[in-house]
C-alpha cells in the first residue's frame, strides 16, 4: 500500500478532502445537499471542459513545436534576467484561469525552462493579469486597481531571481520529479 501512497499522494488527499466535504453535506443536509454538490461540481466541469481540452492541447503542441534549444537559450537557466523578464511578460499577458497557465508552465518545464522562469511566469500571471485589469477597473476603481499594480509590479521578476539563486541548481530534480 505504501508504493501506491507515495506515488499517487495527491489523488489519495483529493480523494480524502472529496469524502469529508460529501460526509459533511449529508450531515447538513442528507443525500440531497450531496446530490446538489455533486451536480454542482459536475456543472462547473461542463462549462470549463473546453478550456481544459484547449489548455492542454496547447501545452502539449508548444511542447511539440518549440524545440528545447529555444526555451533553453531564451527561458532557461542560462538566460538569467533576459528570461526572467519574458516570463514575467508572458504570464501577465496570457488569458485565461490556472487551468490555462499551469499546463503551459509545465510544458515550459518539459522543455528545459529555468526555476526562477517558471515561478516569474506563475506570479506574473497571478499579479499582473491583463486580462482581469477591465473587472478590476470597474469593480475597484482606477486609484485602488493602479496601487496594486504600483505595489506589487517588482514581486514577480524579483521573486524568479530569487527562486533561481536559491534552487536554481534543483531544476533537474524537479523535472524529474515531474515526469515519475
Amino acid at each position: 500500500m505504501k508504493p501506491f501512497l507515495k506515488k499517487h499522494w495527491v489523488h489519495t488527499l483529493l480523494a480524502t478532502v472529496i469524502l469529508i466535504l460529501a460526509g459533511l453535506a449529508y450531515a447538513r443536509g442528507g443525500w440531497q445537499f450531496v446530490l446538489a454538490g455533486l451536480k454542482s461540481g459536475l456543472n462547473i466541469l461542463g462549462r470549463e471542459s473546453v478550456l481544459l481540452v484547449a489548455a492542454f492541447l496547447t501545452a502539449g503542441l508548444l511542447q511539440a513545436v518549440v524545440k528545447k534549444e529555444f526555451v533553453a537559450r531564451w527561458l532557461g537557466q542560462e538566460a538569467g534576467l533576459k528570461g526572467i523578464l519574458l516570463a514575467c511578460l508572458g504570464g501577465g499577458l496570457i488569458p485565461g484561469g490556472p487551468y490555462a497557465y499551469y499546463p503551459i508552465a509545465g510544458a515550459l518545464l518539459s522543455s528545459g525552462a529555468g526555476l526562477g522562469v517558471l515561478v516569474a511566469f506563475v506570479t506574473a500571471k497571478n499579479l499582473w493579469s491583463v486580462s482581469r485589469l477591465p473587472y478590476e477597473f470597474a469593480i475597484l476603481g482606477g486609484t485602488i486597481t493602479l496601487r496594486r499594480y504600483l505595489i506589487t509590479f517588482l514581486i514577480p521578476p524579483l521573486l524568479g531571481i530569487l527562486v533561481e539563486w536559491l534552487f536554481g541548481t534543483k531544476i533537474s530534480a524537479i523535472q524529474e520529479g515531474v515526469k515519475k
